[in-house]
């Protein structure tokens, strides 16, 4: 049996690594060389990795180098660590919600530093997302529509304005399309257009938006292809509108913040 994982593997880990990591970065060697092992199936979800003090002696690398490795499959969802007498580094289950994490992690990097514009997330956002009204309209299934109306009759019950920042009827529509890359994709953008709302303060939108979900709803209920891609595309613009005047929400500072501000202003 393996020492690299239990019970799954059809080959050692380490009889194939020893000597293979000599050239480039170490640690995206390694991470490459265990994200090849989960897509071919050698390594699988539950899958406890050896200790660090192994892995660094099996690949000919330092720990911090594999440790730097294991830091990057961390942060892609792809394995998860634990402490305790059972704990370890452990394979994940690979789904959709953890890509869509990664992807989300990963654009909102882009927009924090100026690589990608919120002007080119939301025609990202259009394009995919009306593609998808229009295939949940000609796809949904009962199961869909009852979804998309808990969702809407929730919304309706909320005091606040945040409903324009939810993102759940929206993922039930991308759900509806069968089409589990609008899912995935759709799933990243909401997440990090409900980040950038949480940054703002935005004008109340609460009940034109609410209708609006409504309007699609019934487009997708009736299987009206062109209407349904219509009323969407009017309420991401109503959305885009939205966030234009949105206003960036005040710094929190703390007493000893405060304080220090204070002393650095000078005195008459």
């Amino acid at each position: 049996m393996s020492v690299f994982c239990e019970g799954h593997c059809e080959r050692p880990f380490v009889q194939e690594r020893r000597g293979s990591v000599v050239s480039g970065k170490n640690y995206e060697r390694i991470t490459t060389r265990i994200l090849e092992d989960i897509s071919s199936g050698k390594l699988r979800a539950g899958d406890r990795l050896p200790p660090e003090i192994d892995l660094a002696k099996d690949f000919g690398v330092s720990r911090p180098t594999v440790r730097e490795a294991l830091k990057v499959l961390q942060a892609m969802n792809v394995l998860r660590s634990s402490t305790g007498p059972t704990g370890g580094t452990f394979v994940r289950t690979i789904d959709g919600s953890g890509v869509a994490e990664y992807l989300k992690d990963s654009i909102s990097l882009l927009l924090s530093v100026n690589e990608l514009r919120l002007e080119q997330l939301y025609e990202a956002r259009e394009a995919i997302e009306i593609s998808a009204t229009g295939m949940a309209a000609a796809r949904r299934t009962g199961r869909d529509l009852d979804e998309m109306e808990k969702i809407i009759e929730s919304d309706e019950l909320k005091d606040s304005d945040t409903v324009i920042s939810d993102i759940s009827f929206h993922q039930a529509v991308a759900r509806a399309s069968k089409n589990e890359m609008f899912s995935l994709f759709m799933s990243s953008i909401h997440m990090t257009v409900r980040t950038l709302a949480e940054q703002y303060i935005l004008p109340e939108a609460r009940q034109v938006s609410q209708r609006q979900h409504r309007r699609i709803y019934q487009a997708i209920l009736d299987q009206d292809e062109v209407l349904a891609r219509s009323r969407m595309q009017e309420h991401l613009q109503f959305a885009s509108e939205i966030y234009r005047k949105a206003i960036p929400k005040p710094v929190e500072l703390t007493p000893i913040a405060v304080s220090e501000i204070a002393s650095e202003v000078p005195r008459s």
